[in-house]
C-alpha cells in the first residue's frame, strides 16, 4: 500500500469523534441521524466527520431517500493497519516516501533540474528516468541520447551513469537494459 493512501487514513482516525464514529459504524450500517443521536452531537458535525472518513477511503455509502447509510470498509482499514504493522512494511513505506521526496526535489515535471551529487539520490533519479523511457529491446546511442535529453541536457553523463550503475550494457554501439535496469522497469 502506498504511503499517500495510508496517511489520510491515520489522519482521519486521529480525531476522537471520528474514532467513536468508526466504532459505531463497525457494528453495522448507520445513517447520519442515528450517529448524531448516539454521540449527542449535531447532524452537521457528524456529516463533517463522515466526509473526512469517506475521503480517507474508510466508508461505503448507500442512499435510501431521505437518508444516506454508511458502512465501514473493514478491508481498507485492515490494509492501512497492516501496512504499518511490522518493520518490513514500514521500511518499504519509508523508502517510498524518500523516493517521492527526491523525485519532487529534482524534477520539475519532466525536467531534471540537476543531477544529484549524493549516490543514493542519483540512483533514485536515474531509476526514474529509466522508468520514463519508452520500452525497447535496445537503443542506439543517438536514440538513447535524444530520449535522455528530454529530461536533462547532459545526456552523456546520464548515459555513462546508466553503464557505470549497471542499469544498461553497451555492445556494438547499442544500449540494452541490464539485469538491474530490467528490475527497475519491471521487465516491461
Amino acid at each position: 500500500m502506498n504511503i499517500d493512501k495510508i496517511v489520510p487514513v491515520f489522519r482521519a482516525l486521529a480525531d476522537p469523534v471520528r474514532l467513536q464514529l468508526v466504532g459505531l459504524i463497525a457494528s453495522g450500517e448507520r445513517c447520519n441521524a442515528e450517529l448524531a443521536a448516539e454521540l449527542a452531537v449535531s447532524p452537521a458535525t457528524v456529516s463533517h466527520h463522515l466526509k473526512v472518513l469517506r475521503g480517507a477511503g474508510l466508508l461505503r455509502e448507500r442512499r435510501a431517500a431521505p437518508y444516506v447509510y454508511v458502512t465501514l470498509d473493514q478491508e481498507a482499514l485492515r490494509r492501512a493497519v497492516m501496512a504499518v504493522a511490522d518493520q518490513k512494511s514500514t521500511s518499504k513505506l519509508k523508502a517510498q516516501d524518500q523516493t517521492a521526496k527526491v523525485i519532487d526535489a529534482f524534477f520539475d515535471g519532466d525536467t531534471l533540474r540537476s543531477i544529484p551529487a549524493k549516490r543514493s539520490k542519483k540512483e533514485i533519479v536515474f531509476e526514474e528516468i529509466l522508468r520514463r523511457l519508452p520500452p525497447a529491446e535496445s537503443y542506439t546511442e543517438r536514440k538513447l541520447s535524444k530520449l535522455i535529453e528530454r529530461y536533462h541536457s547532459d545526456f552523456c553523463t546520464i548515459r555513462r551513469e546508466f553503464i557505470m550503475g549497471r542499469y544498461m550494457s553497451r555492445e556494438g554501439g547499442r544500449y540494452r537494459l541490464a539485469q538491474r535496469g530490467l528490475a527497475v522497469v519491471g521487465a516491461r
